[in-house]
């Protein structure tokens, strides 16, 4: 099973966002590191968006697998109006786990979360997190880390 997600680069001086969909390793661990530090700035987030859809990110272009270079697939980035309009259309999408989004000089993070429901349908609603700096996101990662080592060595 995959953990997708959905890189997207809110366009300069504009409120138009692009995005793509990449479906392996979403998680913070994986993309959220590798575009923390190999595509931390406009250009180079751009540059990802411009391969359009992935089947998995890694440091740089060439080593990704984009589905039009690696497959021929010719799929094509998404644009939206806004970041309202990116957000909506992702919003409870249980496929996609992780979405990014370049802005302001730096990557956020939202995550797909869900909550039980008593009387519900499918007994889960499902939403996205308000976004957060991806930096804090892998310091929290981080703290959580050490807790639960601390906790194993002192079990």
């Amino acid at each position: 099973m995959s953990t997708r997600s959905e890189i997207a680069v809110q366009i300069k001086d504009s409120e138009e966002i692009k995005s793509i969909y990449c479906h392996s390793d979403g998680y913070i661990e994986h993309n959220g590191i590798i575009l923390n530090e190999n595509y931390n700035s406009y250009d180079l987030a751009l540059s990802i968006i411009n391969e359009n859809d992935c089947s998995s990110l890694s440091e740089t272009i060439k080593e990704s697998r984009f589905y039009n270079t690696w497959r021929n697939e010719g799929t094509k980035y998404k644009t939206f109006s806004n970041e309202y309009s990116f957000m909506q259309t992702f919003n409870g999408d249980l496929w996609i786990e992780y979405l990014y989004l370049f802005k302001d000089n730096e990557w956020l993070i939202s995550q797909n979360k869900s909550i039980e429901t008593k009387n519900g349908y499918n007994n889960y609603a499902y939403y996205n997190t308000s976004f957060i700096p991806v930096s804090t996101a892998l310091a929290k990662l981080r703290v959580q880390t050490a807790q639960k080592e601390l906790e194993l060595q002192f079990a």
